[in-house]
């Protein structure tokens, strides 16, 4: 014990005193105080974790008492490393800051706070940061407990492995705090120079005042159980811009990317877009590479909620039941937005948005709106929606072009990201089952199928000139099938009528379904001798996939992106000649070799496009687009438009495309609420009005 105290009493130092280091380099200052494991604890890890040519000093008025103790800590060490520990005597209660920067000048400073535990690499990245540019005054370590939710907190290895992966993964952003942020800040001399001591209270502001900076060191991560300094944590005060992006980077370091999906379209029957969503969650799940929670509408049918509570690590939630914690790196819409509330609500459940695009299709045609007015209003909202993106994905090539061509989002900011076909979460029913209405279709006779709803751009018109054609040209005797949801604007369904009115033979071979399950699909399919898709638009095209898969052959037109994924060597219709499209269909009907040169064509474009390859590439695109500084379009509705919290989801269902207020009542509502004595009376009767309609259909509701 003497020899311990001969050594403690050779490196203690007084108040005012230098301990010798020279301009240009840095002494780590660790502060006593707290429980004397925590500080044997700091003490253990900066003298394993930092160089022996560098000073190590340890202050305040606990730092002499605990000497032996740290003695022993320290007497692993050869005699060098054990030379450079100081002791300051403060006699005066407090942390001795103010004198352990003196006496540490004229070199920087590392300050630790008691309890502090630093990782291998600690003090060189601090130092690498601090000398990044002249204007740096302070710079701040991360804390663990800050990004790590796995981190246990409890042990050195957790924390060494934890600092490793932040270091290798950072993007070095060094974003601006507001003020130093403890256990672990580097001190610029030149600041103490110029705004004072850094114990002093106006120490931060000072620096910043004088055109210097406060600085994070995102590739520094350091334990400390004390939970930081006193006031709220300049750190998480950070919610957008470079700190928060920082942030994200060292927490998907150490955790998982968390993945919010909006899946509230998946009501109601199965058509593309909600077999593609549910895939979809599937095959980013599979990956093992998130966490994912699929947001869902209150409503949800139970078979579809049995398929989504099947898949694992997927977890369901609804807008209106989410835990208010529930906010991912990424909140990815699958589909387009439609109204916008939808971005309203997803900027409340991730940090990055994801949107993907299917189609242009509407975007281009008036026809599919009920005035010209909700077509300019999808139009404005479509290019507002992909400004907000942060990422734009699109299922062809073809799209994506589009998309560019009319400006709607930057190059950089669009990918492509193709389906996969091989469906797993959507498999085959066990048991097809027959549609209602075939009784007139005889047991023998030859089935087309024309599957899809009766937008214009679908065509079916074409389909039913082919089978004209069939019956002129070849005597064909079979039966076409419409299976397919009949749209409310853009229809096709009145000129069918009128040309099937004007050909009473072809009227007689044309079987109308209108929509059909998945099972009913199934069915159809198998009884099918070929698939008609004469769709003139597509931004990708799943129905000849399908018809493949039952070794049905499909006849479709070259264009758009069919031409880019299926090509057209097989394509079979000539655009648009129903005479000539009618023989090909003839030949697939009744020509093998004919049949299976076509499926053969349909399954080889396919076997490129399976659901595991798209969930690795979104997995991809979600940990680029966190990497990423946000959209500029996306920070501003962020900070004051559609995606502020500002403005509530109901308010913005208020307005916009299919918005309940309608256009002219907006400014006559306004002059209204304007007027302070007509405002009263109007709100009165508006919540007297609702809670009148709420309790009906609550009573309704119970009865």
């Amino acid at each position: 014990m003497g020899a311990i105290i001969a050594r403690v009493n050779a490196r203690l130092i007084r108040a005012g005193d230098s301990i010798g280091a020279a301009r240009g380099e840095f002494v780590v200052c660790v502060a006593a105080g707290g429980r004397l494991e925590d500080f044997a604890d700091s003490v253990r890890s900066v003298l394993a974790h930092t160089p022996d040519s560098v000073p190590v000093l340890l202050h305040g008025a606990a730092a002499a008492a605990a000497a032996p103790v740290l003695e022993a800590v320290a007497s692993p060490r050869d005699s060098a490393g054990a030379d450079r520990v100081r002791y300051l005597d403060v006699a005066a209660p407090g942390t001795g800051v103010a004198e352990a920067v003196a006496a540490a000048a004229p070199a920087d400073v590392v300050l630790v706070s008691a309890g502090c535990v630093v990782a291998p690499g600690w003090s060189e990245r601090l130092s690498a940061a601090a000398g990044a540019a002249a204007e740096i005054a302070t710079v701040s370590a991360l804390r663990a407990d800050r990004v790590a939710e796995a981190e246990s907190g409890s042990g050195e290895i957790e924390l060494e492995a934890a600092a490793t992966r932040v270091a290798q993964a950072s993007l070095r952003i060094r974003p601006r705090l507001s003020r130093p942020a403890p256990p672990c800040v580097y001190v610029r001399r030149s600041a103490v120079e110029l705004a004072g001591s850094p114990a002093a209270p106006r120490f931060a502001a000072a620096c910043v005042g004088l055109g210097l900076s406060h600085i994070l060191a995102d590739d520094v991560v350091v334990r400390d159980p004390g939970g930081g300094g006193p006031g709220p944590d300049p750190v998480t005060a950070g919610h957008s811009g470079p700190l928060a992006r920082a942030i994200s980077v060292a927490r998907r370091a150490v955790g998982q990317l968390s993945v919010v999906i909006d899946a509230r379209i998946l009501n109601g029957p199965l058509d593309g877009t909600r077999v593609h969503v549910l895939e979809l969650i599937g095959a980013v799940a599979a990956t093992g590479s998130a966490r994912v929670t699929a947001l869902v509408s209150p409503g949800l049918d139970r078979e579809t909620a049995g398929r989504l509570a099947r898949l694992p690590g997927v977890t369901l939630s609804t807008v209106e039941g989410a835990d208010p914690s529930l906010h991912g790196d990424v909140v990815h819409r699958p589909y387009q937005v439609s109204a916008p509330a939808d971005l309203t609500v997803l900027a409340g459940f991730g940090d990055r948005l994801v949107v993907t695009h299917q189609d242009l299709i509407s975007f281009h045609n008036p026809e599919y709106f009920p005035s010209s007015e909700g077509w300019a209003g999808y139009r404005d909202l479509t290019r507002r929606a992909l400004g907000a993106a942060d990422r734009v994905l699109f299922f062809s090539e073809h799209v994506r072009a589009d998309a560019l061509t009319e400006e709607l989002v930057e190059p950089s900011r669009a990918e492509v990201v193709h389906l996969g076909v091989d469906h797993t979460i959507v498999a085959a029913p066990a048991a097809p089952s027959r549609p209602p209405g075939l009784d007139a279709v005889p047991a023998d006779a030859e089935v087309m199928l024309c599957l899809g709803s009766d937008f214009l751009h679908k065509n079916r018109i074409f389909a039913l000139r082919v089978l004209a054609e069939l019956k002129r040209r070849h005597g064909w005797e079979g039966r076409l099938v419409l299976a397919g949801p009949a749209v409310t604007y853009g229809s096709s369904r009145a000129r069918e009528r009128a040309l099937l009115a004007q050909e009473p033979s072809v009227a007689a071979a044309v079987l109308e379904l209108g929509s059909v399950s998945e099972a009913e699909k199934e069915w159809l399919l198998e009884r099918a001798g070929l698939v008609l898709y004469p769709t003139v638009h597509e931004g990708f095209g799943l129905i000849p996939y399908e018809a493949a898969a039952k070794d049905v052959p499909c006849l479709w037109a070259p264009g758009t992106a069919l031409s880019e994924l299926l090509g057209d060597a097989a394509a079979g219709i000539v655009a648009w000649d129903p005479a000539a499209s009618a023989d090909h269909a003839f030949e697939l009907m009744r020509q093998a070799p004919a049949r299976e040169a076509n499926v053969g064509a349909v399954r080889q474009a396919g076997s490129a496009l399976r659901w595991q390859v798209t969930g690795r590439r979104l997995i991809d695109v979600y940990r680029a687009v966190c990497d990423d500084p946000p959209a500029p379009a996306s920070a501003l509705e962020r900070e004051g438009g559609l995606m502020s919290a500002g403005v509530s989801e109901d308010a913005m269902r208020l307005v916009g495309p299919d918005g309940v207020l309608a256009r002219d009542l907006e400014r006559p509502l306004l002059a209204l609420l304007s007027r302070r004595r007509l405002a009263a009376p109007v709100s009165a009767a508006m919540k007297a009005g609702y809670r009148v309609s709420q309790r009906r259909r609550r009573d309704g509701g119970e009865r």
